[in-house]
């Protein structure tokens, strides 16, 4: 017989999507997919630094309502490789340095 603890048994999920689209329009895509990768290149010589868009921050661990996502982020002081989500407490307590908002008109009240 298997007895599970009650940490196995409240496995919180943290969604890596929402299945909304990536941007309103391509002016804002193409806007969003130019400065990750201009940010990008600029570090490129760092293993410390990792740039993202449009993914999640988890912020409070065991809350997945915790969460934001933001166009484009910095992070000094975490390794550069792939993540499907950014949780705050699995890199140390470290938050974004840096982050873009890529405004519209439909979307600027809710981003600012």
């Amino acid at each position: 017989m298997t007895i599970l603890t009650q940490a196995e048994q409240l496995e919180i999920e943290y969604p890596s999507s929402d299945g909304e689209p990536m941007a309103e329009s391509d002016i804002t895509r193409d806007y969003m997919t130019y400065s990750v990768e201009a940010v990008k290149l600029y570090f490129q010589e760092r293993s410390d630094v990792y740039v993202s868009a449009n993914s999640f921050i988890y912020y409070e661990e065991g809350n997945n309502q915790a969460v934001v996502a933001p166009d484009i982020y910095v992070v000094f002081g975490v390794a550069t490789r792939q993540r499907d989500n950014y949780k705050v407490w699995e890199e140390g307590g470290i938050t974004p340095d840096f982050v873009l908002e890529i405004t519209s008109k439909t979307t600027q009240t809710k981003d600012q």
